[in-house]
């Protein structure tokens, strides 16, 4: 990743922020930014640059709420540059923070946090809270366990959200239904040269964008269905409605639906759902 997305202007996520953790002022940077209301103002507020609420606004006048998934274009670096480093590591939870510690490049950690900043901010405005109090829950589609499979995110009073998250390199999406029914799963993965797809089952026949294309569409349908991708890859039935490609998931008893999304230039995506009679915006965020 480049200089931009790994650093801010300031010096690297990694020593920024372990001096604001050493400070203590991790807590009270999000304390000021709550109060001022710079968390939520994170979002823009047109649909040109990806407000939740004025999407949703656009979703009532056409009539597809309950009925459409918005699906969000985030530039890395612009998630990184938009927000203190110590606020974006105040919203997360400690499962994140763990995750987040792991990481052993600057730039990794960079991205993960500028990103879940980002999806936590975009689930926050969807479920009415501020982002550090969105709640993930998680249920595995296969075996029917809470303990572990999609994350499902939810607020306080339990009203819960179909989302999902995925980022490549200097891009991620963030997918949101606007009905919690209507189950969604996203990828994106940017196109690297000379792929050898010989061990990877979902993708047959496959040569650069084409193979990412494949890669992308099973990725997003497993995780629409929450049962994780296994050595035997969704199967297509042949149906077609619309742009969706209907599909089998190992695991899974439902049909699911399938259909690429508009990408940055040298990237594949796609999104997936349990329902083929759903509008798709998508949306590019700016900070």
């Amino acid at each position: 990743m480049g200089s931009s997305v790994g650093h801010s202007a300031s010096g690297s996520v990694g020593s920024s922020l372990a001096s604001s953790v050493a400070s203590g002022s991790v807590g009270s940077s999000l304390a000021s930014s709550v109060a001022s209301g710079s968390v939520a103002s994170s979002l823009a507020s047109s649909v040109a640059s990806g407000s939740v609420a004025s999407s949703l606004a656009s979703s009532v006048a056409s009539g597809s709420v309950g009925g459409g998934i918005r699906v969000w274009t985030v530039s890395v670096a612009s998630a990184a540059s938009a927000v203190p480093h110590e606020e974006a590591y105040g919203v997360l939870d400690p499962a994140e923070r763990e995750r987040f510690a792991r990481f052993r490049r600057g730039g990794d950690r960079m991205r993960y946090l500028a990103v879940h900043h980002v999806y936590r901010t975009v689930l926050g405005h969807a479920l009415g809270v501020d982002p550090a109090d969105v709640g993930f829950r998680r249920f595995c589609a296969r075996c029917g366990d809470d303990g572990h499979g999609k994350p499902v995110p939810f607020a306080p009073d339990g009203t819960t959200l179909s989302a999902s998250l995925s980022h490549s390199a200097a891009y991620a999406l963030i997918a949101v239904g606007d009905s919690a029914e209507i189950p969604v799963g996203v990828d994106i993965e940017r196109v690297r040269a000379d792929m050898d797809w010989s061990r990877i089952p979902c993708v047959q026949g496959g040569r650069n964008t084409h193979g990412f294309e494949q890669w992308t569409r099973a990725e997003a349908l497993v995780k629409a269905a929450g049962t994780g991708l296994s050595r035997t890859p969704p199967r297509y039935t042949g149906h077609v409605f619309g742009t969706w490609r209907a599909a089998r998931v190992p695991g899974s008893g439902h049909e699911w639906f399938v259909r690429s999304v508009r990408s940055p230039d040298g990237y594949a995506a796609s999104v997936a759902s349990g329902r083929a009679d759903v509008g798709v915006t998508v949306l590019s965020w700016r900070p």
